[in-house]
């Protein structure tokens, strides 16, 4: 069986690129959705993205909380690797609906920001619950 995102449907990997912020990190998180616990090397050939990209991108995911890692299990010299594995889609929502409420109420106060009125205390207009 070859571990690749070619079943994946394209317009789940585009929402989740506009929500992410790109279409490498949506692709990564996909990817550990559907196999789990897996190295950058895995991850790289399962999503066509080079390995150095993967490095990068998974690492802004780690201290974004949106991936845990910890050091690969196995015996024998030489570095042990990462192994990734993905938060929760829920727990991602929480984290992303919490980054647009922010935007959108930026928004939504734009003519008091630009004015220089104070905002601080100002009660958000805008407010997203997850369940």
């Amino acid at each position: 069986m070859t571990k690749d995102l070619s079943s994946v449907n394209k317009e789940l990997v585009a929402n989740l690129s506009k929500l992410m912020g790109s279409e490498v990190k949506a692709k990564i998180y996909v990817y550990l959705r559907m196999y789990g616990e897996s190295t950058v090397d895995e991850i790289a050939e399962g999503t066509g993205i080079y390995p150095s990209t993967v490095r990068e991108s998974i690492f802004e995911m780690f201290n974004e909380d949106h991936v845990f890692r910890k050091k690969m299990d196995r015996e024998g010299l030489g570095k042990k690797p990462y192994v990734y594995s993905s938060i929760d889609p829920v727990d991602l929502v929480k984290e992303i609906s919490v980054e647009i409420e922010g935007k959108l109420n930026d928004l939504a106060l734009i003519d008091k920001k630009i004015s220089d009125k104070k905002v601080k205390g100002v009660k958000p207009i805008v407010s997203i619950n997850v369940n």
